[in-house]
């Protein structure tokens, strides 16, 4: 089970339904709220973490996307996809 900052310490599960970028990007994600809170919330500062975190969604979309194309396609070549 994977945990994301929720800020003043405490820890919550992450949903198994969450985004795909939500889930893979939590390491940048968290990495942004620790150079905001020592560059007191300064973006300009922070702005190579913020880059990293966007990266990272657009991979993680992208991968996301390439497989329910996947998934669609396997449908359609075993005769289940919608008639």
């Amino acid at each position: 089970m994977v945990f994301v900052y929720t800020g003043k310490g405490r820890r919550q599960a992450q949903n198994d339904d969450a985004p795909p970028e939500q889930r893979k990007c939590a390491k940048q994600a968290c990495a942004i709220q620790w150079c905001l809170a020592k560059r007191d919330h300064k973006e300009h500062l922070c702005k190579n973490f913020i880059d990293d975190w966007q990266d990272c969604c657009e991979k993680a979309r992208a991968v996301a996307a390439l497989e329910a194309a996947a998934a669609a396609d396997k449908k359609v070549a075993d005769g289940k996809g919608a008639k």
